[in-house]
């Protein structure tokens, strides 16, 4: 099962590094979060890094249920310690560790691992019919009666001789 690993920085931070962010085509230059979690590498696309200030008035806890769907409600003594927490935070998927463990240094502190729920795509589903849906044929429209051109000439030639008949030719 996937984990959600939370890091408390003890290092001062400022990088905002988020999905949101990496949406935006925005790259920060990035603290050593490889050297301050023991670790040889990480996907810097799978984690989310921010001073915790720039969730305005959202509680951690409410973020994280919201953004990552941990399996079930985080307990209590957790969500406590989470919102208690101040300066920057480290939120760090076990996917983003490939085949490693973090061992955190001085820099990081481990508040919480919270299981992610993750989709069962062991179902077996029904073909899906796909024949098109048979629809009446749509009504004729009609068709707005303008005379056509030859009309207009016509009578712009009637009119002509008309004033011709009456005024005369000289």
């Amino acid at each position: 099962m996937t984990r959600l690993n939370i890091y408390a920085l003890n290092a001062p931070n400022d990088v905002t590094h988020t999905n949101l962010t990496r949406q935006k085509g925005e790259a920060p230059p990035l603290p050593p979060l490889a050297d301050w979690l023991g670790v040889d590498r990480i996907d810097t696309d799978a984690i989310e890094l921010f001073p915790i200030s720039e969730l305005g008035g959202m509680a951690l806890s409410d973020y994280i249920m919201l953004a990552f769907a941990p399996d079930g409600l985080i307990p209590r003594d957790i969500q406590t310690r989470l919102d208690a927490l101040e300066g920057s935070v480290l939120l760090v998927p076990d996917d983003a560790l490939p085949g490693t463990t973090a061992a955190p240094g001085p820099s990081a502190t481990l508040i919480a691992s919270l299981p992610l729920t993750r989709p069962n795509h062991d179902a077996a589903l029904p073909k899906a019919d796909v024949t098109p849906t048979p629809r009446p044929a749509p009504a004729p429209q009609e068709r707005e009666s303008t005379p056509p051109i030859a009309l207009f000439a016509l009578i712009g030639m009637a009119v002509v001789a008309a004033i011709i008949v009456i005024f005369g030719w000289n």
